[in-house]
């Protein structure tokens, strides 16, 4: 049965941010293997001892043929954040995910989780895509059981240096002199990536009581802070005399004012966030000061 002690978990991106956070965490429960694009440079999981497989080239049969996977928590993704082209989304977001989805239908695997995000479609090429392979997963769910993870924004130490809060921050502690921004009216649920993993953790550990062949679950904090908040936080916490030019820039086209996420679902199963805004930031700017 799913989520037995030991069972075979696969996470793809698992040198991403979150991947390798899962992986590490979960790896007490599972036999964890992974999926990179990539094997030059697996920094976030050096120290670890998961085999991993390149899927440079496509989806490895490999990984199938050489070992069951009872379990795939997929978080690689392309957000186009370093302007990835339409066709490079689609490679990265849908193509490549509904091949191991196929492949995992065929090999009998027996949960596929998935990383979603809680954005409207249109508001990037990169909900869009995500939105698109999330419909395939629930065409699909009578072949495989989906749980379908819809994150809001997730940060802590040793995230991407071009995620929001990690670059804003890094500008701070540099105490640029000015620093252009929106109004930062946007209102916005931050979620630690403890507490991420944790909803993971969460779902799995009640895999015997949830009923269906598709299920969502949204994981946010219920708070919300403007964009404008935070960086006055980050700002009082960084001690910078950074000058934060709010105004300087306009809102994006399609531009989200407020998220609405609904996280009772991960409630009912007893998960509750712990960290704060505030206690996050510490966290992240602690580990800078570490590795400077």
């Amino acid at each position: 049965m799913i989520g037995n002690d030991m069972q075979t978990l696969l996470i793809t991106g698992i040198n991403g941010f979150l991947g390798s956070s899962l992986a590490k965490a979960l790896s007490a429960e599972y036999n964890i293997i992974g999926l990179e694009y990539s094997l030059e440079n697996l920094f976030r999981i050096a120290d670890c001892n998961y085999k991993i497989y390149s899927a440079k080239d496509g989806i490895p049969d490999e990984v199938f043929i050489e070992q069951p996977i009872d379990i795939i928590i997929h978080t690689a993704t392309f957000y186009g954040r370093n302007n990835e082209d339409y066709n490079q989304m689609f490679n990265a977001n849908l193509r490549s995910p509904f091949i191991l989805l196929d492949k995992a239908i065929l090999s009998g695997c027996e949960l596929f989780v998935n990383t979603d995000t809680v954005l409207d479609r249109f508001v990037s090429t990169y909900a869009l895509t995500k939105r698109q392979f999330q419909e395939w997963l629930f065409l699909r769910m009578n072949e495989i059981k989906v749980i379908n993870m819809k994150l809001e924004h997730f940060y802590g130490p040793g995230m991407s240096d071009n995620n929001f809060i990690s670059n804003m921050l890094k500008k701070l502690l540099l105490n640029e002199p000015v620093i252009d921004l929106t109004a930062g009216e946007q209102k916005r649920d931050f979620v630690f990536i403890d507490d991420v993993v944790n909803a993971y953790r969460t779902v799995l550990n009640n895999l015997s009581m949830l009923e269906g062949r598709f299920l969502d679950f949204e994981v946010a904090t219920g708070n919300l802070i403007t964009i404008q908040e935070l960086l006055l936080q980050m700002k009082y916490l960084t001690k910078a005399n950074t000058k934060l030019n709010f105004g300087a820039i306009p809102y994006r086209s399609n531009e989200l004012m407020q998220s609405t996420s609904n996280n009772s679902a991960l409630l009912k199963l007893s998960w509750q966030p712990r960290t704060n805004i505030k206690n996050g930031l510490i966290e992240i700017i602690s580990s800078f000061a570490k590795h400077q």
